[in-house]
Parts: structure tokens; sequence; C-alpha cells
């Protein structure tokens, strides 16, 4: 029976010609996570740590998805990197039980400790384990110094002093966050695979949502058209909840879609972040349902232009090796020529301008501001990201592109393939 909402024919046209660009076998290799384990205790060796902790969740999973594959949905986990061997996952017992298929046979131990498990749950023949019993079982020389590999802002203050009080007291506990931190920085050819592929399941999910919006649906079935189309190309999950905001709902900068119902002839954005193997795509795009007024097509040619200049000014920055903060400069600086209702456009230019990418959709390194006076890394993800949000009419309330990169050397890779303006995109049946 066919949907009276939706044509679900052109969902699945754009899913059949996206389909034969995806891998479904595409992984990171065992070998991989070998080597990314005793790069990390290498650097745990020369630093005289023992023990370095890592700490991740579904939102937050870096660190987890990067060590061990492996990455919770209710429950939080944590891990332990020793001066050789395989790391150990603490975990609930209910997301836990995953722990053990996704580390693949590489000898990946895991417990099950009370404090990762849901609250109050119970768990039959479930046998828990404190941190101290686990450090007793697997470590026979004294423990003198633990480095927590996750920054510490990330790992709730009850749960660091659980890892402190299960050592002796002698032990000495330092920040050693950096070393993660560089090291998924910087991106292995089959990171980029993994993201070039996110992104590709990223443009099939636009143009199918772009396909099939009209007004009278509600937000959240434009969304989950998106959210349909990543799944069916092989998504394990998302870096944000898929935005579909309309009218006045564009003055938020990543919300989830509503049961707001669209209107002709009000400004929309729609966003995606699929990912794959961990690693995130994004495409982020705004249009106008229907006829624009002169207001809005005011907008959105600023806000394409804004856009236009910040991705020359990312291309000048990755060929010729020069500081971040020309990106958002270019896009800044740009805003601030230009006055909509008496207010000039600068001030809503919300955050900075591009940010970093990888195993979440923008919590890595580097976040490029106006005085981000640093240069990229040599292999490195980059999402492109210029937005104006906040303004007082309803009209243009506000809206971004946003556009996924990589870096090599000094080759810049795109890995969104829609257009920057995406009206003829739209079924012309769509807007009436």
């Amino acid at each position: 029976m066919k949907n009276e909402f939706i044509n679900y024919e052109k969902v699945e046209e754009v899913i059949k010609n996206y389909s034969k660009q995806i891998d479904f076998s595409l992984k990171i290799s065992d070998s991989e996570f070998l080597d990314r384990y005793q790069k990390t205790q290498l650097i745990l060796n020369k630093r005289g740590i023992d023990i370095g902790i890592f700490f991740w969740y579904h939102e937050m999973p870096g660190d987890g998805i990067y060590l061990t594959g492996y990455n919770p949905t209710i429950e939080r986990a944590s891990g332990l990197v020793t001066k050789s061997g395989f790391p150990i996952i603490l975990a609930g017992p209910e997301a836990g039980k995953l722990a053990s298929e996704v580390s693949r046979g590489q000898n990946i131990k895991v417990y099950f400790v009370k404090e990762f498990s849901i609250p109050e749950e119970y768990y039959e023949g479930i046998t828990y384990y404190s941190l101290r019993d686990i450090i007793n079982e697997n470590f026979d020389k004294p423990i003198r110094k633990v480095g927590f590999l996750t920054s510490l802002n990330i790992i709730p203050s009850h749960l660091l002093d659980i890892f402190k009080n299960s050592f002796d007291k002698n032990v000495e506990f330092i920040n050693a966050s950096d070393i993660l931190r560089n090291q998924r920085y910087e991106k292995s050819k089959s990171e980029f695979s993994c993201m070039a592929q996110a992104n590709k399941i990223a443009n099939a999910a636009a143009r199918a949502m772009l396909a099939i919006i009209k007004p009278g649906l509600r937000e959240s079935q434009v969304a989950a058209v998106g959210d349909y189309v990543m799944k069916s190309l092989g998504a394990d999950g998302y870096g944000f909840e898929t935005i579909v905001n309309s009218g006045f709902r564009c003055r938020t900068i990543i919300s989830p879609a509503s049961n707001k119902i669209i209107k002709k002839g009000e400004i929309v954005q729609i966003g995606c972040s699929p990912s794959f193997e961990g690693y995130k795509g994004v495409l982020r795009r705004t249009i106008i349902l229907g006829e624009p007024t002169k207001k809005q097509s005011e907008f959105i040619e600023i806000l394409s232009d804004a856009y236009l200049r910040a991705e020359e000014a990312l291309k000048k920055v990755v060929t010729k090796n020069l500081n971040a903060n020309l990106i958002d400069l270019s896009a800044r600086n740009y805003f601030s020529k230009y006055e909509i209702d008496g207010l000039n456009m600068k001030q809503f230019h919300a955050y900075s301008s591009a940010h970093g990418t990888g195993l979440t959709e923008c919590l890595e390194p580097m976040v490029i501001g106006p005085d981000t006076l640093v240069k990229y890394g040599k292999r490195v993800g980059i999402m492109l990201d210029v937005g104006s949000y906040g303004h007082p009419n309803d009209e243009i309330a506000g809206g971004c592109v946003e556009n996924a990169f990589g870096k090599a050397g000094n080759i810049l890779l795109k890995w969104s393939d829609l257009p920057i303006r995406v009206e003829s995109l739209l079924k012309s049946t769509n807007t009436a």
C-alpha cells in the first residue's frame, strides 16, 4: 500500500543509485586495531605509565571505538591499556554482551562492572567484578603510575573517584589524554575510506529528503526518510539525530526533527550524519519551500556565498599549508558586509566555520575559529560548516551549508556531491 504523503519510489531510486557506490564489507582491519594498541603501549612505556584508562559512551564514543571497535548503547564503558597485550573492557552486562562480538576475536577481555550497568537493574547469573579485582587478576607487578587517556572533562567525577580508590595510595595519576587525541587526529587510509563511505550515505539521505519534502509533511516524516536511507545503505548509527527544522525552528542550530508541520514558503534546514564503522559523515543544506520572498532570496544568497568563500579559503589553507583561521575569517568577514532588516549578518554567524571529524561528528581536533593560528595535520578529517542563526525574522530564522572533506597532505578531498544551492533537487510538485 502506497503512503499517500510520501512517494517512496523516489526514495528507492536514490537508494538504488547509491548502493552501487557502497562497499558493505568495508571494515577497520584487526591488524590496524593491533597497530593502534601497540602505538599507545609504546607511548605508555616511554612515559613510564603502567596502565592507561579510557572511557566512553554512545554520544562520546571516540576513544573506545578507536581502541576496541565497541560502542555501548544505553550503558557506559571504560577500558584499560597496559604495557603489553590487548586492552581490557569494563562494561555493563547488557550492552557489554556486544563487546565480545565487535572485538572480532582480538582476545580483548570483557569484565562486567556494576558501576557501568543500568542503575538498579537486576541481571540473573551475572558476576560483577570490581576494578581492584580486575587489577589483581591481570597485573602481578606493582603499579606506580596511571594515565587517564580520555579527557578528564568527559569522565564523570564519581567514576574518577572509583578509579583512584581502586589503586594503592602511592599510585600517581596523570592526565595523558593527549596520547589518543593525537593518534586519532591523523587518519589512516582505511579510516578515510570509512569516512568517504559515510559521506556517500549522507549524500543519499539528503537527496532523498529533498526529493520528497513538501508542505503538509511533519518534520519527523521527512527525517524518517533520511533515517531509512542511511540504514538501508549500511549506517551503523548517527553523529547527530537527523535534522529537519522549518520556520522559526531554524533558529536552533542542531535540533532534531519535531512533529511541527512544514508550511509552504517556510525556510527549512535539513541535516544528516550517518556513521559507518563508527566514522561519521555529514551533509546539511538550507532551502525555501516554495517561491522565496525578497528577504529569503537575499539570505540564501548571502549564506551560500559565505560558504563558497570559506571553501575557497579551505583549499588555499590545505594546498599552501596556511594557518587555519583564514577559513573562518573568510566567512565571518563576508557576513560583516551585509545587513537584512537593518541587522548586520556577522552577529548571526553563530559558531566556528570548520571543525575536525572522525569517530565523532564535531568533537575532534581542530575547531577552526578566527584566532586559530595553527596549521592542519597531514591526514585529517574536516567538516566545513558555515551557519547563520538567530535572526529575529522568522522568514530567515537560520540555516547553514555543511560539507565533509579530507586533507591528504596538500590535497583536499571533497566527500559531498550535492550542489550548494539545492533548489534543482526539489521536485516542482513538492513545493506546491
